[in-house]
């Protein structure tokens, strides 16, 4: 085999070694597409998942501007309830929030999402209570 040629497949096989790794996350994030249909949207209606309902102050949260959610979650010892939230449509990390209980037994707590580049963007995840966990998706614009 010529030197020339030798070359190049130890080359091309460094370079792909290199970004092997970001090559699976892309392909592994292309194909894990979450469905909005299976989250249950967030808004000044109640959203209703089992016996658990979850409502906001809101229909729409804006960037850096509070928005209150109250959680009705009657089966469960916790005090306190977690919410995770990843952007739908653009990669913004995740955010997590506290959820406390109050004494009348409802969860609530202010969500502030951070800024976005685009003008509207769906926040999606879960709320959890150690045990069992909802699906909940939140609308953003700015």
């Amino acid at each position: 085999m010529p030197t020339f040629a030798k070359f190049v497949l130890i080359a091309s096989a460094l370079v792909s070694g290199f970004y092997a790794g970001d090559i699976i996350k892309w392909f592994q994030s292309t194909q894990q597409t979450a469905s909005l249909d299976d989250y249950c949207l967030v808004t000044t209606n109640k959203c209703q998942q089992g016996d658990i309902s979850v409502q906001a102050n809101k229909d729409v949260s804006h960037p850096l501007v509070p928005t209150v959610l109250s959680v009705n979650w009657t089966n469960t010892s916790s005090e306190s309830l977690i919410m995770t939230l990843q952007g739908y449509e653009m990669e913004m990390g995740t955010v997590v929030f506290k959820l406390e209980k109050s004494a009348s037994g409802l969860f609530s707590g202010q969500i502030i999402l951070p800024v976005c580049t685009t003008t509207s963007m769906t926040w999606f995840g879960s709320i959890s209570d150690g045990n069992q966990s909802i699906k909940t998706s939140i609308r953003m614009e700015q």
